[in-house]
């Protein structure tokens, strides 16, 4: 079978139609192998505790590539949601946060560990001193384990929309963690994703708008089902920020959540 229609790309994979009635996922040459393994194991487990993501069909190679195929959804992502209908944001940000907390609610114990992924990922970045990825990793210690499902980069673009359903795609990161984890990491992708320099200026300002409301409606929600103490949630954007600065994600980006992650060290520890 050849390719069909790229329909999606990220910093780790391109999604292909691949027939009818699925997509092929190719990795990025970069990724290793076992990482490959492990979002198809992750993904048959979620598929297990059913929750709404599309079925994994199974594992192969194209051309030395190592790819994973899935059941094709049709629908837009909730990103394409929110541009096209900015008025619909509240509502939108309900149901992003209904299905956060309903994959919150799953047993994480056969997933990886939250704390050893975020722990490793600070580690291997070169952006902090030595200093301070033991700080980092020391006080991530001190926060409450958990053992519930976390996604790892539940965001818009990852969930999506149609008529009848809603699927939970990129399960790559799924982990066995603290909820707050998981929404810190939402969190810090709402509020700090990079904008193109190149943009109008008041698309740019309007896009930040409707992000930042989004955010906070999200939270808003999320915290009328769940207590969401906000203090916890900004303890757990310091190791996942840190841990961030691994990913390939714009300069301009990884200097912000630098800053930002040095900022709030200095408010925890500089006594």
């Amino acid at each position: 079978m050849t390719l069909g229609k790229l329909i999606g790309r990220g910093n780790t994979a391109e999604v292909y139609e691949w027939g009818e009635n699925e997509v092929i996922k190719l990795f990025d040459q970069r990724i290793p192998e076992s990482l490959v393994d492990e979002e198809y194991q992750s993904n048959l487990l979620i598929q297990g505790l059913k929750l709404p993501s599309p079925l994994v069909k199974g594992k192969t190679e194209i051309d030395g590539t190592k790819a994973i195929i899935y059941e094709k959804v049709n629908g837009n992502s909730l990103t394409k949601q929110l541009t096209r209908n900015p008025f619909a944001i509240r509502d939108k940000a309900k149901l992003f946060s209904q299905l956060h907390q309903q994959i919150h609610e799953k047993d994480g114990a056969a997933l990886p560990k939250q704390m050893a992924h975020l722990t490793g990922n600070i580690q291997y970045t070169d952006l902090l001193t030595t200093e301070e990825k033991h700080t980092i990793c020391d006080f991530l210690q001190e926060l409450p384990e958990g053992n519930q499902v976390c996604h790892g980069d539940f965001h818009p673009d990852n969930l999506l929309v149609s008529e009848n359903q809603v699927k939970v795609i990129d399960w790559m990161t799924a982990t066995c963690g603290n909820p707050i984890g998981d929404i810190a990491r939402t969190y810090i992708i709402l509020k700090h994703a990079y904008l193109p320099k190149n943009m109008p200026a008041f698309v740019r300002a309007s896009l930040k708008r409707v992000r930042n409301r989004f955010c906070t409606y999200y939270l808003e929600e999320y915290g009328k089902q769940q207590s969401l103490n906000m203090e916890e949630l900004e303890k757990w954007t310091i190791p996942v920020m840190a841990a961030r600065l691994i990913e390939g994600v714009h300069p301009d980006e990884k200097a912000v959540l630098l800053e930002e992650t040095r900022n709030l060290l200095k408010k925890y520890f500089s006594h």
